[in-house]
């Protein structure tokens, strides 16, 4: 790694051994090598996976066992990535509740994006959103929302797709960043009165306006999956986010929910 490599962004992944940290955690690398990120891993272990004893003394012996043993695994996978990829990571080990220990360590850091695994009951129309929320307190930056990524070839830009033509006009500087790496033609899908969905093409962006009576959430769903969207940037602090949440239950791509 060049000593004088300095980082747009920060980026922190909240890793808790899941098979969905393990998703974010890819998903962080792509990010970051797109806009020119460092990573920053937060290795959380959860109580019930430490606490096996009232003993006192055992549990001490049980915390710094743990402690070296994901430190190690830890390690060995930063290794791994570092002889691969040319980006800066660190990492820091904890114990106790994922979304407490990640407030702490957001007000100490101030990371640009977190990064967080989605889990989704199979067969469910429901998504808990409470973790968001809770995250969401104290924290005004952007929140990448784990998922499986389009395949693609190695040095294809990724396809953006958003659900607002403003998250487009008025975009942040991040946002910015990523239209200027991502695909030419931007994909923005929105709602509207119209009794046919609707395909227009301007300034760079394509256009799929769906009628408000439809099956929206199911239809942008596979508007999103046809057009191989790579990543969706979706507005969270909007009044209304029963859409939001049914385009996180339906689609597989990640999802960076913005402020």
């Amino acid at each position: 790694m060049n000593d004088i490599y300095k980082p747009d962004y920060r980026l922190l992944v909240v890793f808790d051994q899941s098979k969905e940290s393990f998703l974010a955690l890819q998903n962080a690398i792509e990010l970051a090598k797109t806009i020119n990120g460092a990573i920053d891993i937060l290795c959380i272990s959860k109580w019930s996976k430490v606490i096996k004893t009232e003993n006192q003394v055992a549990l001490l012996r049980n915390l710094e066992e743990n402690q070296q043993r994901v430190k190690l695994k830890t390690q060995k996978l930063i290794d791994s990535i570092t002889e691969i990829e040319n980006l800066a990571l660190i990492y820091s080990y904890t114990h106790g509740n994922v979304i407490e220990e990640t407030q702490k360590h957001i007000a100490i850091t101030s990371p640009d994006i977190v990064v967080i695994g989605r889990q989704k009951k199979k067969f469910s129309s429901y998504f808990d959103t409470r973790n968001i929320d809770q995250l969401r307190k104290g924290y005004n930056g952007f929140l990448l929302l784990a998922g499986e990524k389009n395949k693609k070839a190695k040095d294809q830009s990724m396809r953006l797709g958003f659900l607002d033509e403003k998250e487009v006009s008025r975009a942040s500087e991040l946002i910015q960043t990523l239209i200027r790496k991502a695909m030419p033609t931007l994909n923005v899908f929105t709602i509207s009165n119209k009794q046919k969905k609707v395909v227009e093409t301007k300034e760079k962006m394509v256009f799929y306006e769906f009628d408000k009576n439809d099956i929206v959430d199911s239809t942008i769903s596979n508007y999103i999956q046809k057009n191989k969207i790579d990543l969706m940037c979706v507005k969270w602090n909007d009044p209304d986010q029963s859409l939001t949440k049914k385009i996180i239950i339906k689609t597989e791509i990640p999802i960076l929910l913005t402020n």
